[in-house]
């Protein structure tokens, strides 16, 4: 049997690329190798919590999710905009006074740099909101740490904010991650709001799953080969296709059609802990801008943001670290308790470690990065396509945007 279009991954991309050939009449084979749709956006269920496999977000303005997601469906839980910050004097607040004006006086004093810093930040986001995303990327690419400069914010502004939100999103330390993905995610979350389904990211793929006709995924189905028309897979089946979509990062694969391409990525290790009182009662992400820092990027208290994803009575703390730390879960759990008594007291002793998830390809690294991509380089052969995020930039809204170019690419 001969089939219409096998894709081989089903993340994002490769299910945003099924929906859409779907549309078009298309009929889709989905090969998966793990047990379960979504890729890198999952949600495991643990001791009655629910638990994203990393850190993720939604930023509401993407415009590709816009466009194909269901937003009231995913009952999308709101973060409020802004921050807590965790420095080496104590903890403030800053926030976008325009939409958080509960946050206005605290963000007005807050210890974080000059007033000019604080005007500064409304000014680019004025300036952003104007730009199209298209204008965006076409800018001259330089570190967001140069055009953080450029912009007229200070170090400290830099250091106490900047540098420790940006790190949490872009996954990288040093901020090298190219200005063209800062101005973009700033729109982003000037236009939008930042929300979690309430019942977990991986709300997000089964909605996409949602989309297709039964039998289209084969999960535990792994790829080991692609040569020409044919898939062969882990068990020696052969596959043949009219055309067939590469929308996954397995090294085996990308380094067969890619062997001068080497993927790069960013690491990233995320601790969940039960505690039985919050070390805040917002649904705020709290950013570690110590100049002590070691083993706390950033926390969130996910229960505060959706109440589904702790059992009733109980509090679920997301903790992250840039990396993959040689120490052992335990081990580091107890070492990011310990930074944090210097602002929550003893009480984070009690908080109970849950699970971990060390994640070696998290992002796709993004010195430089695009919006767009031509149709040609999507199409490798007459019979095979790509598409994935690392082909524009590490965001939901990339792998969603390469799977619609893919599927337009591959229309016969």
């Amino acid at each position: 049997m001969k089939h219409d279009v096998i894709i081989i991954g089903a993340g994002l991309s490769g299910l945003t690329a099924a929906v859409h050939l779907h549309r078009q009449g298309r009929k889709v084979l989905i090969l998966e190798a793990s047990d379960r749709a979504g890729g890198r956006i999952k949600t495991d269920s643990h001791e009655g919590f629910l638990l994203d496999r990393g850190f993720q977000v939604l930023l509401t303005a993407y415009p590709e999710t816009q466009a194909l997601l269901n937003y009231k469906d995913l009952q999308l839980k709101k973060m409020l905009p802004g921050a807590t910050v965790l420095y080496d004097g104590g903890i403030f607040e800053i926030a976008d006074p325009l939409r958080r004006p509960s946050a206005a006086l605290a963000t007005l004093f807050a210890p974080v740099g000059t007033l000019k810093d604080k005007m500064n930040t409304l000014w680019l986001k004025n300036k952003l909101q104007k730009l199209t995303i298209e204008a965006i990327f076409e800018q001259p690419e330089q570190t967001t740490q140069k055009q953080l400069a450029e912009y007229g914010f200070s170090p400290k502004m830099i250091q106490r904010f900047y540098a420790p939100f940006l790190s949490g999103i872009f996954l990288e330390n040093d901020l090298q991650t190219s200005r063209r993905m800062f101005d973009f995610v700033m729109k982003m979350f000037s236009d939008g709001d930042v929300a979690v389904p309430a019942l977990g990211m991986e709300e997000i793929p089964k909605q996409l799953v949602a989309m297709l006709p039964a039998g289209t995924i084969e999960c535990n189905t792994k790829v080991t080969a692609v040569d020409g028309n044919k898939v062969t897979t882990a068990d020696g089946t052969i596959l043949e296709a009219n055309q067939i979509l590469l929308a996954t990062t397995a090294n085996n694969l990308t380094q067969e059609f890619f062997p001068n391409q080497k993927m790069t990525s960013h690491q990233v290790t995320n601790l969940y802990f039960e505690a039985q009182e919050a070390p805040t009662k917002k649904a705020v992400v709290v950013l570690n801008a110590s100049t002590q820092k070691k083993w706390v990027n950033n926390l969130t208290v996910l229960s505060n943001v959706s109440e589904a994803y702790a059992p009733k009575g109980k509090v679920l703390i997301s903790v992250s670290y840039n990396g993959i730390p040689t120490i052992d879960d335990a081990t580091l759990a107890e070492s990011m308790k310990d930074e944090l008594k210097q602002w929550y007291g003893h009480k984070v002793s009690s908080w109970k470690m849950l699970k971990g998830y060390r994640i070696e390809y998290a992002l796709p690294t993004q010195e430089s990065v695009r919006n767009d991509i031509a149709a040609s380089e999507i199409k490798i052969s007459n019979v095979l396509y790509i598409c994935g995020d690392n082909l524009l930039n590490g965001s939901i809204n990339a792998a969603m945007k390469t799977g619609r170019l893919a599927a337009e690419a591959m229309q016969i």
